[in-house]
């Protein structure tokens, strides 16, 4: 279990910073005020901080859950 819990705290940790960037990505784009944004582009660009906001928690998740696994890896049989 120690080597899974490795390898996903590592692919946690790595997607979270990817997210954060894209989320990053997003919101500068939806907030830049020299670009004319139409109503759906504002639409558009704020599902996408929200869908990468959502994604980035739920990859964080799987790291913690990496952690747990390599701190508290169980018996072995």
């Amino acid at each position: 279990m120690r080597k899974v819990g490795l390898i996903l705290l590592a692919a946690g940790l790595a997607g979270f910073l990817f997210a954060s960037a894209q989320r990053a990505h997003y919101e500068k784009a939806a907030g830049a005020p020299s670009l004319p944004l139409s109503r759906a582009d504002g639409e558009k660009s704020r599902r996408g901080v929200e869908a990468w906001e959502t994604a980035r928690w739920m990859i964080l998740g799987a790291a913690v859950m990496g952690l747990v696994f390599t701190v508290l890896p169980g018996k072995e049989s």
